[in-house]
C-alpha cells in the first residue's frame, strides 16, 4: 500500500471522526474553517489547532493582548502595529476570527483601525503597511477603505516602473509589499506584476536572493520570503525561479533538521516552511539525518508556549511563535491567498 494512498486513509478516517463530533454536538464551539484548518494538515504530518504545541503557543500568543485591543512583543508590554498585525494573521491562519478576540471591548482589528495613522511614522514603512494590509484582507476587511484611506492604492503607489519597491536595495520591503497586494486579489495588476518580474531578475545563480538585492551574501530567510511573496503573486511552483529557489534551501539545512542562519534558529524555521508549504511540498519529508524543520523548531518552543530563536536565545519571540503558529499548521504567507 503506498505512502499516498494511506495518508488519504487517515484524512478520510478522520474526517468521519469530526463528522461524528459535529452531529453529536461535540463540536459546537468550532468553526467550519477551523475544522478545515485541523484536517488540512492531518494526512501531511503537520499540527492541528488541538495539538498540545499550537494551543499553548496560541495562548502565549493571546496572553500578550493589551486592553486596548492590542498585541505587544510581550505579555503586559505596549501595543504596537507590527505585533498586531502579526497576531491577527496568524489567528485568521487558523481559522479563527481576530476580531472575537476582545479585551476591554476591543479587539486587535479595533486597534489596527484605530491606529492606522502610524504607519507612515515607522521605518521601513512600506514593509509595515505590506503586512497591515495582509492582516486587514486576513480579517475579511477591506484595505482599499480604512476609515476612507485607500491602503491598495498606497501599496501600488509605492512600486516603480522598473519593478522597484519602495527603498534601494531592500527587498523585504517589496515581498510585504507584493503579498499585500496578492491579499487583496491584487497579483493581476501591473504594479504586482512588475514588482514580482523585478524580485525574480534578482534572484541569484545559487538560487537564492540576498536582502540588498546583490549577488553576496545569500540567505535562507531572504529567499523564504520573496518564495512566499513570488507564489502568492502567480509564480508557478513548477518554475525553475521556484526549484531554484527550493534547492538553495535545501544546501542550508542542517542536520538538526533547521535551516543556517547563524545557526539553526526559530526565524529562518518558520519563513522556510511556510515557503515550502506554498510550494506544495511537505517540510516533513525534507529530511536531514532523521529530522526534518518542523521537528527543528518546535524543538524551540518553552514551556510557556513561546518560540524561541535559539533554545538559549529568546530573540524576538512574539514573531516565532506567530509565524510558526502558521508554519506548523501548514499555512503560508500570506494565508488567505
Amino acid at each position: 500500500m503506498t505512502q499516498l494512498r494511506v495518508f488519504g486513509m487517515l484524512k478520510a478516517f478522520v474526517a468521519a471522526l469530526f463528522l461524528v463530533a459535529i452531529a453529536a454536538g461535540a463540536a459546537n464551539n468550532t468553526t467550519s474553517q477551523e475544522l478545515q484548518v485541523a484536517l488540512s494538515g492531518v494526512a501531511d504530518g503537520f499540527l492541528s489547532t488541538t495539538d498540545a504545541p499550537i494551543a499553548s503557543a496560541f495562548d502565549y500568543l493571546i496572553s500578550c493582548q493589551n486592553e486596548d485591543g492590542g498585541f505587544g512583543p510581550k505579555p503586559e508590554s505596549e501595543s504596537d502595529l507590527k505585533e498586531t498585525s502579526m497576531a491577527v494573521i496568524s489567528i485568521a491562519a487558523i481559522g479563527k476570527d481576530p476580531a472575537s478576540y476582545v479585551k476591554n471591548g476591543k479587539s486587535p482589528v479595533d486597534y489596527l483601525r484605530e491606529n492606522h495613522e502610524g504607519l507612515s511614522n515607522l521605518t521601513n514603512a512600506e514593509a509595515h503597511i505590506g503586512r497591515y494590509v495582509v492582516a486587514m484582507a486576513s480579517s475579511g476587511l477591506d484595505p482599499s477603505n480604512i476609515s476612507g484611506k485607500d491602503y491598495v492604492k498606497i501599496l501600488k503607489g509605492y512600486c516603480s516602473p522598473s519593478g522597484e519597491v519602495g527603498k534601494e536595495n531592500y527587498v523585504w520591503d517589496d515581498a510585504w509589499v507584493l503579498m499585500g497586494l496578492a491579499a487583496c486579489n491584487q497579483s493581476g495588476s501591473d504594479e504586482a506584476k512588475s514588482a514580482l518580474n523585478h524580485l525574480r531578475g534578482l534572484q541569484t545563480k545559487k538560487g537564492g536572493w540576498t536582502w540588498n538585492g546583490g549577488t553576496e551574501g545569500i540567505d535562507p530567510d531572504t529567499t523564504s520570503i520573496i518564495l512566499c511573496a513570488l507564489m502568492s503573486g502567480g509564480e508557478e511552483n513548477s518554475s525553475e525561479t521556484v526549484k531554484k529557489a527550493l534547492g538553495y534551501l535545501h544546501s542550508e539545512q542542517n542536520q538538526d533538521g533547521g535551516f543556517s542562519s547563524m545557526g539553526s534558529n526559530a526565524a529562518t524555521d518558520g519563513w522556510a516552511i511556510m515557503a515550502i508549504n506554498a510550494a506544495d511540498q511537505n517540510p516533513r519529508s525534507w529530511k536531514s539525518e532523521s529530522k526534518d524543520p518542523i521537528d527543528h523548531l518546535l524543538s524551540l518552543q518553552r514551556k510557556d508556549g513561546s518560540i524561541w530563536w535559539k533554545k538559549d536565545s529568546e530573540g524576538f519571540s512574539f514573531e516565532w511563535t506567530a509565524n510558526g503558529i502558521i508554519a506548523l499548521t501548514g499555512g503560508r504567507m500570506p494565508p488567505s491567498v
